[in-house]
């Protein structure tokens, strides 16, 4: 597997207009993009910083998971997505490394991308994200 960057640090917060404002007014950061995920009950914002994206991800429903882990957690670092050059390729090796996976197929994420999630047990309780975006994005 060729892990070619951090792709994005994924944050869960309970209300994303209060979180937005912290990222764009103090640390003066752009958003590009806010997109729901109705499959997941989430809501994400897109906020470029260099290189690395830092998604701000909100559930969209009082039973989404990511509800519940918030009220169970707390808010803060949900997952931390790698950007690899061929996601199947990186879903086979974590399975023979035995990593369990929340997604044993990709499948579509933001922005374009195909992603799959491991389940926090297995990656010392943080998400890691596998991200594979098309050319040029």
């Amino acid at each position: 597997m060729k892990v070619e960057k951090i792709d994005h640090i994924g944050i869960a917060v309970r209300y994303l207009d209060s979180a937005l404002k912290l990222y764009t007014d103090t640390f003066k950061l752009d958003l590009i993009k806010i997109e729901e995920f109705e499959d997941l009950k989430v809501k994400v914002a897109f906020i470029p910083v260099g290189d690395v994206l830092v998604e701000l991800i909100q559930p969209s429903s009082p039973d989404a998971p990511l509800a519940e882990r918030i009220d169970t957690h707390g808010e803060g670092l949900y997952h931390l997505a790698f950007r690899v050059e061929n996601i199947n390729e990186a879903l086979r090796e974590l399975k023979a490394n035995r990593i369990e996976m929340r997604d044993n197929e990709p499948r579509a994420g933001g922005m374009g991308s195909r992603i799959a999630l491991s389940r926090p047990d297995s990656t010392n309780n943080v998400i890691i994200e596998l991200v594979e975006r098309p050319d040029g994005v």
